[in-house]
């Protein structure tokens, strides 16, 4: 064993004088001090100002809608609660998150959740799962300026531009509700800004980033799964394209950065399937869970072979995204012709691998008709506007002696090389103008779209009554909601009963609201713990007194009366109906049964 010594060593019972402690202690304030300053300055530059000053926006939304309005959507409860699950229930595990939905949105709230004994809101109000939305979209609105600034898009233009995309509404209300656009967005956004730079410089780190990513994008959202077969195509040509030597030598080595790319998306793929199958015994849940989505929708009624309405749906909401949309894909594509500029292949394969995924999805009736599947639109028109104000990256053969070769980006629109001062500011100022132009309609459109019920069928009924003046009963839902959640919870909060007494099925709409609100969530058995099926089959063996499930004509059945097909009828022979919580907003009927009696073979 090899020891290396660092100087000489102190004598036993040497102790540093006081001078010397002095100069140690003189010493770490000084590094201290400059990591301050270095946080300041961070802080203080252009971009640290965006994503403080987007993080300010969304947050405000948040606390408006936690605390004052009292929107909670469905999904983003669900997802919070997974995580909560994992903590603070009567079996807390880590597979408590469960599988039926990728897990980023719930990973990403443990840590905020870990602090919920100190402060409930965080669970009851969902603060967790919109404070982890409004850091991801202000994390979004970073990576979109650091792509215009790695393009060397003018400083003006590209503040315009970060800031028409951070105030869309659509990206207000998504960065403050704790839904998964926001983690989604982020990811998405973070992949092209490392492709781009990959694709200017070549360089193994830029693309390792944009592959992990990738990766954290397919762990909130499916879509990115599409953009990585879209992309790997690009990482393989572009790097067979600019390296030299043997045929065979260039293709081992775009092989390599394919595999790099990939690898990642790919792993991570595998080890959640894998996951699920050994735990729960179905590699993807969501299609074969009972409260999947492919269930969920089978229960809907929704029919598929409708591609007319469908299509026109999906335009519809397209439009209203980005109604300038068809005319910036149209400029931005004769400008990259035009410049043979070769990022706007990236731009497709990702943000637009993942556009299509969407339209393929509802296509193929997988997906639900919500405005919010279609948000990535947001992104790309703010992204292809921006393309072409940037310097155009312009790939050459390499030459044997040099290995890899990136050609030198040339001066462009807008671009803080283009030409002198004045030329430099006409150009910019013209640029911002265009961009102006392009991008400002879509604020307006996509506030329409939001209230339009044949389009934003989620955000009508969940912040419908914020904005109007005599809102209907569908404008209501949110509300509604909140008060039977709130009255319902004060009710079995009153009953003071043990751990482990109320068997319940979670999956039903406005359970984990109800579980997450409670004051002690280990009152209720849901199927995430471990021991809920052998519990459901006897609940008075194991001191479970009462089931609650939701009225048969309100909701599909659940796991307790497809065990117990008879309890509506005759209590099963093991329970009387004790209470009734009426349906409020979204929340259906809700029965409390009091079990009394050990089942009896058929029920």
């Amino acid at each position: 064993m090899t020891i290396v010594s660092r100087g000489p060593a102190a004598p036993p019972g040497f102790h540093p004088g006081p001078y010397v402690a002095a100069e140690l202690s003189d010493a770490g304030h000084v590094v201290r001090q400059a990591r301050v300053v270095r946080l300041a300055h961070h802080v203080a530059s252009e971009g640290g100002v965006v994503a403080v000053l987007a993080f300010g926006t969304y947050f405000v939304a948040a606390m408006l809608l936690d605390f004052h309005y009292h929107v909670f959507p469905g999904d983003a409860v669900a997802r919070m609660a997974n995580g909560f699950y994992t903590l603070h229930s009567r079996d807390p595990h880590l597979a408590a998150m469960g599988f039926v939905w990728n897990p980023l949105s719930s990973l990403a709230v443990l840590p905020v959740l870990a602090f919920n004994s100190l402060w409930s809101p965080l669970a009851a109000n969902n603060v967790a799962g919109t404070l982890v939305s409004a850091l991801a979209m202000a994390g979004a609105a970073y990576q979109v300026r650091c792509i215009f600034s790695e393009w060397g898009v003018a400083t003006l233009t590209r503040l315009v531009m970060v800031a028409i995309f951070a105030v869309n509404p659509m990206v207000i209300y998504y960065g403050g509700n704790g839904m998964s656009e926001a983690l989604y967005l982020f990811t998405m956004v973070g992949t092209l800004r490392y492709l781009l730079r990959w694709m200017r410089l070549d360089d193994l780190r830029s693309l390792v980033y944009a592959a992990s990513f990738l990766a954290l994008a397919y762990l909130g959202r499916s879509e990115p799964m599409l953009a990585a077969i879209f992309a790997a195509p690009l990482v393989f040509g572009l790097s067979y394209h600019r390296s030299s030597g043997h045929p065979q030598v260039r293709s081992m080595a775009s092989l390599t950065d394919a595999t790099i790319f990939l690898l990642p998306i790919v792993t991570t793929f595998a080890a959640w399937a894998v996951a699920s199958y050994i735990i729960v015994g179905h590699p993807f849940e969501q299609l074969s869970a009972q409260f999947g989505n492919t269930s969920l929708i089978a229960q809907s009624g929704m029919k598929a072979g409708h591609y007319g309405a469908r299509l026109l749906f999906e335009a519809k909401s397209i439009e209203y995204l980005g109604p300038a949309l068809a005319i910036i894909v149209t400029l931005a594509v004769i400008a990259a012709a035009y410049r043979r500029d070769i990022q706007i292949l990236a731009i497709g394969a990702i943000l637009g691998g993942g556009l299509l995924f969407t339209v393929a999805s509802y296509l193929d009736n997988s997906i639900f008709p919500f405005y919010r599947y279609f948000i990535l639109v947001v992104p790309i028109e703010v992204i292809l506007v921006g393309s072409m104000f940037g310097r155009p990256l312009q790939v050459v053969p390499a030459r044997p002696r040099e290995g890899r070769a990136v050609a030198t980006p040339h001066p462009a629109v807008g671009s803080p090389v283009a030409g002198h001062t004045g030329a430099k500011v006409l150009a910019g100022l013209g640029a911002t103008v265009v961009a102006v132009l392009l991008l400002v309609p879509s604020i307006p459109a996509t506030a329409a779209g939001m209230f339009n019920p044949g389009i934003g069928t989620l955000e009508v009924q969940e912040i419908g009554a914020v904005f109007a003046t005599h809102p209907n009963t569908n404008q209501k839902v949110a509300i509604s909601s909140y008060k039977w959640v709130k009255g319902t919870g004060a009710s079995i909060d009153a009953m003071h009963l043990p751990n482990g007494s109320i068997v319940v099925n979670n999956a039903n709409r406005c359970i984990p609201e109800l579980v997450t609100r409670s004051s002690d969530p280990r009152v209720f058995v849901i199927p995430n713990d471990r021991d809920f099926a052998r519990i459901l089959a006897d609940p008075l063996t194991f001191h479970a007194h009462y089931l609650l499930l939701p009225k048969p004509s309100a909701a599909p059945a659940d796991s307790i009366d497809l065990l117990y097909p008879t309890l509506f009828k005759s209590g099963a022979g093991i329970s009387h109906l004790v209470t009734t919580f009426p349906a409020g907003g979204r929340c259906v009927e809700f029965l409390l049964y009091r079990v009394t009696g050990h089942p009896r073979g058929t029920y």
